[in-house]
């Protein structure tokens, strides 16, 4: 029922743009910026019959191209109807909609606009004309374009204006001392943080109310007896938020059961960086080390081939990539049992973010780096700068922006593609910031001023 309401509240504005269309000379019309008229690719997947769909008297003379102008000449404006527009002039229309809009319940309207949007070629198009740069920065045969396209649109909108589109929400109850850690969970629903005066928080930001200036409704949990020491790196997995510590403990607390500790490991140092996937846990140590925990047979190894504090690190199914103040980047191979191979750089890592067959890599001086992991190549593709005067302390890339923060104070909301442009810059905190995490459209910052900032989209994230 509600395609059916949408596809018919639409129409009426539909007949005043064709009206508008045919009140104009056939010249001008003829003669749009070619940014208008969609490509002749867009109709591959699209299986039609041109004598059967069009008349034979709206071809010309000279080539039998299709002339929509003559097709428009020949509908009534009380009998036009969307599935009766030309296809040129319907997805001229259909660029000016929202892509999750257009694919979420337009194209569900009936079969003809379902084949004409359900491939690759209109997004493809769609995305290249507005945003020229390579897009993905690596080639991936199995990109899902559609995702892509909303992701683009939907991080451009909200981010080209986070005042308006966004709930910009301050949090310092509880916090006394700069907070080192962020991280989002269960589709950006909850948020855990970490200071140096040891507080473990977990807020409940679906619980957020903008008519007050009260916080404390958002709060699940805050303790300070959490760890021993400043809380630097937290992580999760399901029910599970695993914390790390410069008491040298790496712990493990049940969500569910209320943020109970249930296991904890020691480690020789300052757990710097984390990741927790099933059955197996990764920390990057002060001590030159990297560990692997496995909680089911509460063991731990131990591996060390850096020669420098082990700064951040990031895992997948394949490979542990950690990056050290030794100016090195090692990846790990998980099943050869081995460092694989290791990247040298002119400044030492201080970000990593692995997925998407891409290593993206934030540096000391402020430059971001992307390798093509394709295969376990590990290649580099781009070193740019995209204006930050000191550490990248986080870096995450998303298909619709890439998102870093850093020690000048500063948040860049970036595009994802290669040489990236900056979409906006967030000057939330007074001081460094240290880290961000990003889910589901929700962006929290954890900041040397004895904050946490978090922006939550207004409206219902795709």
């Amino acid at each position: 029922m509600n395609h059916r309401h949408n596809f018919c509240s639409m129409n009426s504005e539909i007949k005043k743009t064709a009206t508008m269309e045919q009140n104009k000379d056939e010249n001008n019309i003829k003669q749009k910026d070619p940014d208008s008229i969609t490509d002749s690719t867009l109709y591959s997947n699209f299986d039609r019959n041109l004598n059967q769909q069009f008349p034979a008297s709206d071809y010309d003379d000279q080539g039998g191209n299709y002339d929509p102008i003559s097709e428009l000449s020949q509908l009534s404006i009380d009998s036009l109807t969307l599935d009766k527009l030309p296809l040129e002039l319907l997805i001229h229309i259909c660029n000016f909609l929202e892509a999750g809009f257009v694919i979420h319940t337009f194209s569900k309207v009936c079969q003809l606009f379902k084949d004409l949007f359900e491939g690759d070629s209109y997004w493809i198009t769609r995305i290249r004309k507005r945003w020229p740069k390579p897009y993905p920065p690596v080639s991936d045969e199995d990109f899902d374009w559609q995702e892509a396209c909303i992701q683009r649109e939907k991080c451009c909108r909200v981010w080209s204006d986070p005042k308006n589109q966004t709930e910009s929400i301050l949090y310092k109850d509880t916090i006394f001392a700069p907070v080192d850690s962020v991280h989002l969970m269960e589709n950006g629903r909850l948020l855990a943080s970490g200071s140096r005066d040891r507080y473990l928080t977990l807020l409940d930001l679906s619980k957020y109310d903008p008519t007050t200036t009260k916080q404390n409704e958002m709060k699940v949990y805050a303790s300070d007896k959490a760890h021993k020491g400043w809380i630097w790196s937290l992580t999760s997995n399901d029910k599970t938020l695993c914390t790390g510590s410069w008491d040298r403990y790496i712990k493990m607390w049940d969500l569910e059961a209320g943020v109970v500790e249930t296991q904890s490991f020691k480690c020789r140092s300052a757990i710097l960086g984390l990741h927790m996937e099933d059955n197996m846990i990764f920390g990057c140590g002060f001590d030159q080390l990297v560990y692997s925990i496995d909680p089911r047979e509460n063991t731990m190894k131990k591996r060390k081939y850096h020669r420098g504090p082990v700064l951040c690190l990031a895992a997948d199914e394949n490979y542990v990539v950690t990056g050290s103040e030794d100016k090195t980047i090692a990846i790990y191979d998980r099943r050869a049992g081995t460092v694989y191979k290791t990247i040298q750089l002119e400044s030492y890592p201080m970000s990593l973010n692995l997925g998407h067959r891409q290593l993206w890599v934030g540096d000391k001086t402020g430059g971001i780096h992307v390798y093509n992991t394709t295969c376990g190549q590990f290649k580099h593709i781009e070193s740019c700068d995209v204006g930050h005067t000191g550490k990248v302390t986080g870096i995450i890339y998303t298909p619709g922006a890439l998102f870093t923060c850093c020690t000048d104070t500063t948040i860049k909301v970036l595009e994802p593609s290669l040489n990236p442009g900056t979409i906006n810059t967030l000057t939330a905190h007074e001081g460094e910031v240290a880290r961000i995490s990003y889910q589901n459209g929700v962006l929290a910052s954890a900041g040397s001023d004895v904050s946490v900032r978090i922006w939550r989209p207004k409206d219902t994230w795709y």
